[in-house]
């Protein structure tokens, strides 16, 4: 049977995108895996082979998987091998240890689900697989995975199990070129492991050091949100400014900067969208610099919902506040940084650089791309973002992160009062999962504030479990779910430890 989509040249920037946008978590080597039908339902047919395919570790099996289970007419968004390679990312999440089928629950019409054991991580996870409503259910959107917050039966796992279960997981990803970047994880602001695998240049085999500078993607918000919160404490705006306060009309319409609060730029409450868009993709590559020139991006933008009234995802948000940050400051946003975050805390590695100038040990970015079943590498240096913006961008290392990290939650970027105000989340603003510049989550392993970036050839997770003494921050060079994979892995582990169900 001829395989669909295998041959045709799709957009990589389209493939890019949909590696970033979902999240996908693994499976494992052994073909079985502990996985047995228990019924003849069709759940059940999906679900075991489903867990076979990923347990063998192997692309051609997931592949057959997707050919005969997969609506068609979803397939045709989506090459055929990025489907495969956002499954395959289940099985690296085991270390290649695998998933145990534990149990399949009650389906709906659109959805499968079953209950799995992570032989890693040793965490019970929730599979849940989308389908067509009909008498032969084809999976029609992304599969999904999530852990299975249960405290009674938390598996206690000392320090020295974490960090080995990690590093069996890396070496995993290192052999299959799945992961390249840096890893550290730190209790009490102590590194515990501090690890650097693939190479900042393949073309030159210069390998990634501890200290090598990634592009961090969206991370960088949280630099954005955190200057805003300072200026705030210094009394210098309010949260509840007008953005036409400091936006000037060839910037954005006054009726809409009016509408505008500070707040609603910084949880992505402001009904403003994405810079992003075909505009933006049809200019001259290094065209965008300094915040002025992303003047004409954003100038006619109108609002899709009133400020406050929801939640929508928005970088023209983030760039609006670096705006904010010179027209109070008189100087540039990157200025302002070095000055006021990255200077007084020894953050030596961290700046906006422009990515056509030479930097010494920086990452370049590369995407994985299968055709005919052979990987490919694209190279990403000269693509955009060519320097980084308020909203993303700015390049640094896990080591530098870590400072910020320590300096925020001792107080000495804000005040203990500040600090609070800009690690909370605000349900009043409909955005009870985003703070001032950070996500918010409160669970099992207590209150966790967290970023990721994604972008052509960069994937970064930045989690601070804030009642466990727990960080950690994944910088990579390789596009989604590279970096996304690991952190899934340290997350369930962290979780597990002794010090994580006190």
């Amino acid at each position: 049977m001829k395989k669909p989509f295998q041959n045709q040249g799709f957009p990589i920037l389209l493939i890019v995108v949909l590696l970033f946008l979902y999240h996908p978590i693994s499976f494992s080597q052994d073909m079985t895996g502990g996985v047995r039908a228990t019924d003849d339902s069709s759940a059940s047919v999906v679900i075991t082979e489903f867990l076979i395919a990923c347990n063998s570790g192997n692309r051609e099996l997931m592949e057959d998987f997707i050919i005969e289970h997969y609506d068609q007419n979803a397939l045709k968004r989506i090459p055929l091998f990025a489907v495969v390679s956002l499954n395959m990312s289940f099985y690296y999440e085991t270390g290649g240890l695998g998933y145990e089928l534990l149990k399949i629950l009650p389906s709906t019409p659109n959805l499968l689900s079953a209950e799995l054991h992570n032989n890693l991580t040793e965490t019970k996870i929730k599979l849940e697989i989308p389908v067509s409503n009909d008498h032969s259910p084809k999976i029609n959107r992304f599969i999904n995975t999530e852990p299975i917050a249960d405290e009674k039966h938390v598996n206690q796992l000392n320090k020295e199990e974490v960090i080995s279960r990690i590093e069996q997981s890396l070496l995993k990803l290192q052999e299959d070129e799945e992961f390249s970047g840096t890893i550290i994880v730190a209790k009490d602001g102590k590194a515990i492991l501090n690890r650097a695998i693939g190479y900042a240049s393949k073309g030159y085999k210069i390998p990634n050091t501890t200290d090598t500078k990634f592009n961090l993607a969206s991370v960088g918000k949280v630099f954005t949100g955190l200057a805003i919160t300072q200026l705030a404490e210094q009394g210098k705006l309010s949260f509840d400014d007008p953005i036409s306060n400091y936006v000037s009309a060839d910037w954005l319409d006054p009726k809409i900067s009016e509408k505008i609060q500070i707040k609603h730029l910084l949880t992505h409450t402001s009904g403003l969208g994405d810079y992003f868009r075909d505009a933006y993709m049809q200019c001259e590559i290094p065209f965008f610099r300094d915040l002025k020139d992303y003047k004409s991006l954003i100038v006619d933008d109108t609002l899709m919902f009133e400020p406050g009234a929801r939640f929508f995802y928005s970088n023209t948000g983030f760039l609006l506040l670096g705006v904010v940050i010179e027209d109070i400051t008189n100087d540039s946003y990157f200025n302002y940084l070095k000055k006021n975050v990255f200077e007084p805390i020894g953050m030596i590695n961290t700046d906006g650089f422009d990515k056509d100038s030479p930097v010494i040990k920086r990452a370049t970015g590369y995407t994985k791309v299968y055709e005919n079943g052979v990987a490919n590498w694209n190279n990403h240096q000269y693509t955009r973002i060519m320097k980084g913006s308020p909203s993303g961008g700015i390049y640094s290392t896990t080591e530098d992160i870590l400072k910020f990290a320590i300096a925020l939650e001792s107080n000495k970027l804000l005040s203990p009062e500040y600090t609070e105000i800009l690690l909370e989340g605000r349900p009043d603003l409909n955005a009870s999962f985003h703070s001032y510049g950070f996500f918010i989550s409160n669970g099992i392993a207590g209150r966790i504030a967290s970023h990721k970036g994604d972008g052509r050839g960069v994937n970064c997770q930045f989690k601070m479990y804030l009642d466990l003494g727990y960080t950690f921050i994944i910088l990579s060079n390789y596009s989604a779910p590279s970096a996304n994979i690991v952190a899934n892995i340290i997350d369930q582990l962290i979780t597990n430890t002794v010090e994580g169900i006190k």
